[in-house]
């Protein structure tokens, strides 16, 4: 049968492997469009294999441009303008446009002078490009620095969710689908009438038209099986194609088949070896009778043309261990962090009278002819309370994604006071006892490291970058607890890898110029040779001595450093708890540095407490401190938080996915692809070195070391060092690595059964990686079913992607893990009781009171006016932007956030309708009334109440008196009266805000 582009339209071809369909789409001949499922984009995302560039997710700029398309299914229903031409602007060079056409343009595409573009004479630049004019003509075009011809600029980013049209109709020609069972049934109105060619069941039936292709069954990554096949079919004097995904699989294979790989069992014979002539890499397919022709391509499967006499294979093929493909269910996170203001479905909220209740979504009401949106919370039991939106101040988070989420609050029933009032007493009884030790601390004699002005700053000049602002404040408040005459206790938390050891190591310096020694006590022998190694090369050159206590250290070195530390020849020993030995004497001990205190056992902690009477000691700890917890323990406990990353970093992208061998490889394969390394988790003991058979085969190019817990500690240390020295490309593991080396070139960790693992546990191992300016990789595996903790769990995971995301993982941390180590462990249940938020309110609320400060209680109006107003559907369509605006609207605290918010709003979905501009005027009325020391203002049948929470008003009367409205000054509540009476329902909001600006 004779296969051309016009027989297979309007057809089903069943059964063929992607590698196929991809050909037969390239093959196509005129406009064209391929629909697929984002899950398998990337697949067909690069043709140029086959000899076509394809526009890929396009946009606006690729209209009446792109002939051959390839799309996903979200992508293809996504909203569209009905007429693509008014929202995109073709700039060229020569062409004139008249300047008040060209700006009111501009304008209609959402981009406003001075904010977005400036005019400056005849140039006229917008973000990243620049256009030149002479009079009306363009004379020059700049994008990004690069000179142009051409350049499509298209509308502003928000302005899509104005448009009523859809991707799909804008790209004409046969549309070609991909998986069309899991198409929307939203697209088949769209494509009717329109030639279809469709690989698999799904939609309206089309007639099948089976193709003579013969599907070929996967090699299961036998190499010898594999080139025994391709041997045969070049004797046959067929065409081999073979697609390959990374250079290096290439290398290998290219490596086996040239005659390098050993024979059969016994044969001793090199029986891989093909002849060179007939081994071809060419960049685009290039078939020949009697050769393989190997071609870089993302595609997967495998199949036989009898027609052509070609056999195409690919690399996914090679590796792959199931008969048929793999629909990926993968989500990557990542980039773009969670807005913390955005509330979500599901999120746990507590209200300060009734307790944790379980958000369900907003719902829309009708009450005295108002229409409002509403807060739904579930409570415990069928309990359900509606809050209008503008009580959500009131409300606080709970992160509630530990592994069983909070107790919901049972409405009507004081259960939720009596908890809130044990955890008072609880923060009460905390307070006094930290106000006690911190006086005590303050009170004790210690000595003092002045500034050494010469000698500080030559530990500077080793250090190749500049310190953070939050490490340089760190390392201020070091300095000054080192100067102070009594012994320092200070804590450094901040993220893995934000520059906590740089302090430490400055503060070091600064101790061994007053000649005393400093000790630096970390939990693992791997972390004390890496902190030696740090500390000798930046100390390189000084009068230092650095020496490194552990098991790597021989006896007699052991020896040799001891007498060094008693005679004080040894200025700075880093060690694991082999330096709490009583051996151990200093001559002169000045600091003692301590890495992650709560790794260390009960009597070790013993050890460091009494060595640390006499001493400043710093403790550093890789958990983030939340920022309302820092700023209620600021001057208690002396801490500092490191929050910021290093310049350069970039989040960690973390891909959730049901465990697929084709993603394992790629994970693995992308990483030494780019010179990197990769841990592999597999947390069971009794099957890890069947899963490193199973790895050499799926990934026969990459070398593979294994630790595990049942393996001598020296053991562990060994390969771990020989991994970070380079002996192998991925270490297989179980969670023995959730805390330890740090890897520089380790930048991608596969998780097995993330689903069984903790939050803790998940975020340690994910720590693992993203250390340095190259993109890291966490791909986490599961069950195609997840129970629902897991889910949530994984889920919280993946939302905290962001750098800048620390403080709020540290409070989903400290729910976990509990507080031991900055407050204490008895604290852990009110923690989870309460929220770590409300009782961080309930210690600071405590120390305040102790100091004797005054305690100001929390602040909220209570705004009760009949009047419609609400975020309408109609407005914003999507729930969840309704919802993420609400929440952001609530936790405005000033005028200029509230219309940045409102500005951003307008821009996005165009004039606001009345109920809108309403809500955003409640919203400005509520921070108004609030600066002014309001509590309520209601509406009844006759008049507007305002009342305040003091009877002592200062307001000018007389201003007062000449408003276009009537004031009654109430005492009882002390306030102001307005009569409805003459007043326009339109202008209430207004005429309220007219008399709140006259009282001081």
């Amino acid at each position: 049968m004779n296969t051309t582009a016009q027989s297979i339209h309007n057809h089903y071809l069943p059964g063929l492997p992607q590698v196929a369909r991809a050909l037969l789409f390239a093959q196509g001949e005129g406009p064209r469009v391929l629909l697929c499922p984002p899950e398998r984009l990337s697949l067909y995302a690069d043709l140029g294999a086959l000899g076509v560039s394809a526009y890929v997710n396009p946009g606006l700029e690729a209209v009446g441009e792109a002939q051959v398309v390839v799309m996903s299914y979200p992508q293809a229903l996504e909203a569209f303008p009905a007429q693509p031409e008014n929202w995109r602007l073709v700039l060229e060079v020569g062409r004139s446009y008249l300047r008040e056409d060209l700006l009111e343009r501009l304008y209609r595409m959402g981009y406003l002078r001075e904010e977005d573009y400036r005019v400056q004479g005849d140039v006229l630049e917008l973000e990243e490009v620049r256009m030149e004019f002479f009079g009306d003509e363009l004379d020059g075009l700049k994008v990004a620095g690069e000179p142009r011809q051409r350049y499509i600029l298209t509308a502003r980013e928000g302005k899509a969710e104005t448009w009523d049209a859809h991707k799909i109709l804008h790209f004409p020609g046969t549309v070609y689908l991909d998986t069309p069972a899991l198409a929307p049934e939203a697209l088949w109105p769209l494509i009717a009438g329109r030639d279809r060619v469709t690989f698999g069941l799904g939609g309206p039936e089309l007639p099948t038209l089976p193709l003579p292709y013969r599907p070929l069954p996967p090699y299961r990554a036998r190499i010898s099986q594999f080139v025994d096949d391709v041997r045969t079919w070049m004797g046959a004097g067929f065409s081999v194609v073979f697609f390959y995904r990374h250079p290096k699989s290439r290398s290998y294979l290219l490596h086996k088949l040239q005659g390098s790989g050993e024979g059969g069992q016994g044969s001793g014979e090199l029986s891989y070896a093909l002849a060179p002539d007939t081994l071809r890499s060419t960049p685009t397919l290039s078939p020949k009778p009697g050769t393989l022709n190997l071609v870089p391509a993302p595609f997967e499967g495998a199949f036989l043309d009898p027609e052509r006499r070609t056999v195409y294979l690919s690399e996914a093929h090679l590796y792959a261990f199931g008969g048929a493909e793999v629909l990926r269910n993968r989500r990557v996170v990542g980039g773009e962090g969670a807005d913390p203001g955005a509330l979500s479905v599901g999120d746990y909220l507590i209200h300060p009278e009734h307790g944790i209740g379980q958000y369900l979504g907003l719902e829309t009401r009708e009450v005295l002819g108002a229409k409002r949106d509403y807060l739904v919370l579930q409570y415990a039991g069928e309990g359900k309370m509606y809050l209008p939106v503008e009580q959500l101040p009131l409300l606080k988070r709970h992160p509630g994604t530990t592994d069983d989420p909070p107790a919901l609050s049972s409405l009507g029933k004081s259960e939720w006071k009596r908890t809130r009032e044990k955890a008072q007493r609880d923060a009460e009884e905390l307070a006094q006892r930290m106000l006690v030790m911190h006086a005590k601390r303050e009170a004790t004699p210690g000595r003092a490291f002045g500034p050494l002005p010469e000698w500080d700053s030559l530990v500077e000049q080793n250090f190749p970058f500049e310190l953070t602002p939050d490490q340089h404040k760190a390392l201020e408040e070091t300095l000054r607890d080192l100067e102070a005459p009594r012994p320092m206790e200070r804590l450094i938390s901040g993220d893995v890898g934000f520059g906590k050891t740089e302090v430490a190591l400055r503060a070091a310096h600064r101790v061994v110029g007053h000649g005393a020694q400093v000790a630096v006590l970390v939990p693992t022998t791997l972390l004390a040779e890496q902190h030696t190694q740090t500390f000798r090369k930046r100390l390189e050159g000084l009068p230092v001595r650095v020496a490194g206590l552990s098991r790597f250290t021989s006896e007699k070195e052991a020896s040799e450093i001891l007498r060094g530390l008693a005679s004080g020849s040894v200025d700075i020993v880093i060690g694991t708890h082999r330096l709490l030995s009583p051996d151990v004497r200093f001559k002169d001990l000045g600091l003692l540095v301590v890495d992650e205190e709560h790794r260390f056992g009960v009597a070790q902690k013993e050890r460091i407490r009494e060595l640390k009477e006499a001493v400043d000691t710093l403790f550093l700890s890789a958990t983030p401190i939340p920022r309302t917890l820092y700023s209620a323990l600021v001057g208690l406990r002396d801490l500092s938080s490191i929050q910021t990353a290093p310049p350069g970093r970039k989040p960690i992208q973390t891909v959730l996915a049901p465990y697929d061998p084709a993603l394992v490889r790629q994970g693995i394969m992308d990483e030494l692809e780019r010179g990197g390394k990769a841990f592999y988790v597999h947390d069971r003991v009794a099957t890890i070195l069947a899963r490193r058979q199973y790895l050499e085969a799926l990934v026969p190019e990459a070398r593979i070391g294994v630790v595990h817990g049942q393996m001598h500690e020296a053991e562990v240390e060994e390969t771990m060092l020989a991994f970070a020295e380079g002996a192998f490309d991925v270490l297989l593991a179980t969670t023995i690595i959730e805390s330890g080396l740090d890897i520089p070139e380790a930048n991608t960790i596969l998780v097995e059964r993330a689903d069984k693992l903790g939050l803790a546990a998940l975020y340690q191992l994910r720590g693992r990686v993203g250390r340095r300016q190259e993109e890291a990789y966490a791909y986490l595996f599961h069950p195609l079913r997840l129970t629902e903790g897991a889910e949530r769990r994984l889920a919280a995971i993946a939302d905290l992607s962001d750098l800048g995301s620390g403080h709020l993982l540290a409070e989903k941390d400290m729910e976990i893990r509990g507080v031991g180590n900055l407050l204490g462990p008895e604290q852990h249940g009110h923690i989870r009781a309460v929220s770590l938020e409300i009782y961080t309110e309930l210690l600071s609320e405590a120390i305040r009171k102790l100091k004797g400060e005054k305690v100001e209680p929390e602040h909220h109006v209570t705004l009760d006016l009949q009047l419609s107003a609400r975020l309408t559907l109609e407005y914003i369509p999507s729930p969840e932007a309704r919802s993420r605006f609400y929440g952001r609207l609530a936790e405005t605290r000033n005028l200029a956030q509230l219309s940045r918010i409102a500005r951003e709003i307008k821009e996005r979905y165009g004039p606001a309708p009345e109920e809108v501009e309403n809500f955003l005027a409640l919203s400005k009325l509520r921070l108004v009334a609030q600066s002014k020391g309001v509590v309520s203002i209601t509406e009844d049948m006759l008049h507007l109440q305002i009342a305040f929470e003091t009877a002592r008003l200062d307001y000018d009367a007389k201003a007062l008196r000449a408003l276009p409205f009537r004031v009654e000054p109430t005492q009882y509540p002390p306030g102001f009266r307005i009569p409805k009476k003459g007043l326009d329902p339109k202008q209430l909001v207004e005429t309220l805000n007219e008399l709140l600006y006259l009282v001081d």
